[in-house]
């Protein structure tokens, strides 16, 4: 195994999230019954049919990153962002993670005994993580087809959502912040495995200091998708992107918006 750090000594620090009272909760089940504790927040303007948004937390944190402006994720300026442009948006978390941990849940242990050699409870956390957000992706679509379907992850989010649109073709726009290099003999849970199945419109950001997927994986990632409209951005920082990263997927979001 090479690269596969603990994440979580980068992003362990927590951040309060903003009361949102246009959140409500949706009771989804995983394939193997357990509950996928979800959140959805409704876009301005209560339009019919709205485009939906599906956002994927990073190791160690939880969906409310996606409701506070605290870095790592600077997560509710994007929700916000979303939900002006008329996005329904979608939380949930990932197992071992937010309201599924436990004392003993340790995701950060998980990922540094991957590191060691010892990959399987890791890759049973990340691959159960994604059929997780699919099985949430099944009953949203199940109510209707929306003209949009955007996923966005950041660090483990975007791994997961790339796996998750690898799986996914009726996602059609796909944003992912750093995700890390994940070494290919995780087969299930590298992305560098399924990148060929990548056809949504896609958005990398990526840094140019990040030890947790350095410069050339994120290039090996980016020109192994077949998307036809794809754009990969590179900051000059660590994991933990500048809060500018923000400006680039608001640049992004029209585009997306009117496409399709």
């Amino acid at each position: 195994m090479t690269r596969l750090l603990p994440l979580c000594l980068l992003l362990l620090s927590t951040s309060l999230a903003r009361a949102d009272d246009t959140a409500s909760s949706l009771d989804v089940r995983g394939a193997d019954g357990e509950r996928i504790p979800t959140r959805v927040l409704e876009p301005e303007g209560r339009i019919a049919n709205p485009p939906v948004a599906l956002l994927l937390h990073g190791l160690t944190r939880r969906k409310e990153d996606w409701l506070s402006d605290a870095g790592p994720t600077h997560g509710g300026i994007l929700k916000d962002e979303l939900l002006r442009a008329g996005y329904r948006v979608y939380l949930l978390d990932a197992r071992r993670h937010g309201e599924r941990a436990t004392p003993e849940a340790r995701p950060g242990a998980l990922a540094k005994r991957a590191h060691q050699g010892e990959p399987a409870r890791y890759v049973a956390m990340i691959a159960d993580t994604v059929r997780d957000a699919q099985a949430l992706l099944e009953a949203v679509l199940a109510k209707g087809t929306p003209p949009r379907v955007l996923v966005a992850g950041y660090s483990m989010g975007a791994q997961v959502g790339l796996l998750l649109a690898a799986r996914e073709p009726r996602i059609t726009h796909l944003v992912t912040m750093v995700p890390p290099h994940i070494d290919p003999s995780m087969e299930e849970v590298a992305p560098s495995r399924h990148m060929g199945r990548i056809h949504q419109d896609w958005l990398l950001l990526t840094a140019n200091r990040d030890d947790f997927a350095p410069v050339a994986d994120s290039r090996a990632l980016f020109d192994a998708a077949p998307s036809r409209r794809k754009r990969h951005q590179t900051f000059d920082s660590g994991h933990a992107l500048p809060q500018a990263y923000l400006d680039e997927v608001r640049r992004w979001l029209p585009r997306a918006a009117n496409a399709r």
